[in-house]
């Protein structure tokens, strides 16, 4: 890799990773680190000093996949780490055109040359065959998302180990499992500190690659970004009354309670609303003033609620109504904690039981007038708990109960946290001694801590970053946002963390199944104790078909933007 344009250089090394196919859980994957080494290898500096690159298995991984450390050493303790996750998200929704998914130029001239016809979906494939056509954008699945913050990290690498007085070090880190569970950035966090001690670094910034995502003018993804949102994906288990299907009336189908419940909270973002002023909470503080060039957005909301998982209990069919029904759902939270959020949803599960009741009772009164008889829908007030409280009394009535589920869900379904809770659930059930109506609320793995950033206490760095965003909009008229929050799940959940070990306890104990990886509570990781920003390329429509990266910043002006940032970073050092 010898210097060459900056732009064909990472425009290059984008395509070259991209090509190198590494889905989530796939032997791609499990060999992408191997392949980064390879690449790595070429640069003179590591050719010098090949130990300055290490792989490091990830613990306790059952897809048996490494993270790999690159170091480029100067003068002084100080160190600004780079880092970014080398997984991707899987190709069947390309359909015809998946065998050229990470191929992006051959792929770039199989969409522009694919016919169009009416419909919606054909206004978004024209949407993106005019980008393609315009020369700005490049398609391929994980080329924005995010190889390319790789191949620019890795460019950054690069130049610094070239200066002849290199003044402080950079640290190169790519991890495996985003996508996933974050079991990379889990394992790396956790090794981080001593991986720096036995150095004798300090860390000084660290700045996670990944990708945001713009459909307008590239004025939303320019940006760096202070903060990132949490993640939970607490669960609502309702529980009915069972009863064969000639006799509908006679039992309560958790079906319809739980339709109800996702009716209520389905992208409602008054569903699960922000505190107004999260960014003053404890982000950005106050929003401060933006820097020339810049535009700073405290009051960004996180996306609402959305379902991931949706299904009853049982695993095939009966004639017989469903016993149970499970929703579990996506929630990102800027300042909400567990605790709130299990609150909301308890109230939110009681009325829809309660809407579902009054719905069968008025059905129930129009179909029994010209049937004699009456029906058994129970007039008691609904049952709900938190899964702590659930697993208590199944614990109670049946002592080692809740161990012995774990491992039989975990049997069943190695690799799907989510189906292992409905498991750990089903098996409690009949030893809890809660009727329906009823419903469960609790978290299902994996759990992200939101990451917040403190202007106050690195104020020296703000300023520092304010100097760069302004230099950058000078030297290329366009602006540059401060943005307090990531809008997407991030890795940086795991470096910069802001829930409390009690928070965190408390998910740990309303959760059926642990963690994928232990987490900041079990291994008592705490935040890397220096400001952690993103700062990555823009694109549009990432886990898409349309997935496609901005060449004009991405590969030139964003690469340029790192290393000024790192120059200015360590500049200031003694």
């Amino acid at each position: 890799m010898e210097k060459k344009d900056t732009f064909q250089d990472v425009k290059a090394l984008t395509i070259r990773l991209t090509k190198a196919e590494s889905v989530t859980d796939s032997a791609g994957e499990k060999a992408f680190p191997g392949f980064l080494h390879s690449i790595l290898s070429e640069i003179p500096y590591f050719k010098a000093n090949p130990g300055n690159i290490v792989l490091r298995k990830i613990e306790n991984d059952p897809k048996d996949r490494s993270n790999l450390f690159a170091l480029v050493e100067g003068s002084g303790n100080t160190c600004v780490l780079l880092t970014g996750h080398y997984d991707v998200v899987q190709t069947s929704i390309y359909g015809p055109l998946e065998p050229w998914a990470f191929d992006p130029e051959v792929l770039a001239e199989k969409i522009v040359g694919r016919p169009l016809g009416p419909g919606s979906e054909e206004e978004a494939l024209r949407a993106l065959r005019n980008d393609l056509a315009s020369g700005e954008f490049l398609p391929g699945r994980g080329v924005l998302d995010m190889k390319s913050g790789l191949a620019a990290g890795i460019s950054v690498l690069s130049g610094f180990s070239r200066k002849e007085e290199r003044r402080g070090n950079l640290l190169f880190f790519a991890v495996a499992d985003e996508e996933g569970s974050s079991r990379g950035m889990r394992a790396a966090a956790a090794c981080l500190p001593k991986f720096l001690e036995s150095r004798g670094l300090r860390p000084r910034l660290v700045i996670n690659l990944d990708a945001a995502v713009d459909q307008g003018s590239g004025e939303q993804g320019r940006a760096v970004f202070t903060g990132s949102v949490g993640k939970a994906l607490p669960f609502a288990y309702f529980i009915g009354r069972c009863t064969h299907a000639g006799a509908p009336f006679d039992g309560i189908n958790p079906a319809l309670m739980a339709s109800e419940f996702a009716r209520e909270i389905e992208c409602n973002p008054e569903a699960l609303p922000e505190k107004r002023g999260a960014a003053e909470a404890g982000g950005v503080q106050g929003g401060a003033e933006a820097a020339p060039g810049s535009s700073s957005e405290p009051g960004e909301a996180p996306s609402p609620p959305t379902i991931l998982y949706f299904r009853e209990a049982r695993e095939g069919y009966d004639v017989t109504t469903p016993q149970a029904f499970f929703c579990a759902l996506n929630v990102l939270t800027h300042t909400m904690s567990p605790e709130v959020i299990v609150e909301s949803l308890m109230e939110m599960a009681r009325g829809a039981i309660n809407r579902s009741l009054a719905i069968l009772r008025k059905r129930a009164s129009t179909f029994v007038r010209p049937v004699p008889g009456r029906f058994s829908i129970p007039e008691a007030a609904p049952s709900v708990v938190g899964f702590e409280e659930f697993a208590r009394r199944a614990e109670l009535a049946s002592p080692g109960i809740l161990e012995s589920s774990r491992d039989l869900a975990a049997a069943r379904h190695p690799d799907d946290r989510v189906r292992q809770s409905l498991v750990v659930l089903q098996a409690l059930l009949p030893f809890a001694g809660i009727e329906g109506p009823a419903a469960v609320i609790g978290f299902a793995p994996p759990y992200y801590p939101r990451a917040e950033f403190d202007q106050e206490k690195n104020a020296d760095f703000m300023n520092i970053l304010r100097g760069v965003i302004a230099d950058f909009s000078k030297e290329t008229g366009e602006s540059l946002r401060l943005r307090p929050y990531f809008p997407g799940i991030s890795d940086m959940s795991f470096l910069s963390f802001s829930d409390s070990p009690a928070q965190r306890g408390y998910v740990k104990n309303m959760s059926p199944v642990p963690d994928p990886t232990p987490g900041p509570t079990e291994t008592g990781l705490a935040p890397i104790g220096c400001p952690v920003i993103n700062l990555g390329p823009w694109g549009r429509e990432y886990h898409q078909l349309g997935e496609r990266v901005h060449m004009e910043y991405s590969f030139k002006q964003m690469p340029v933007l790192l290393s000024k940032l790192l120059t200015a970073v360590l500049g200031t050092e003694e």
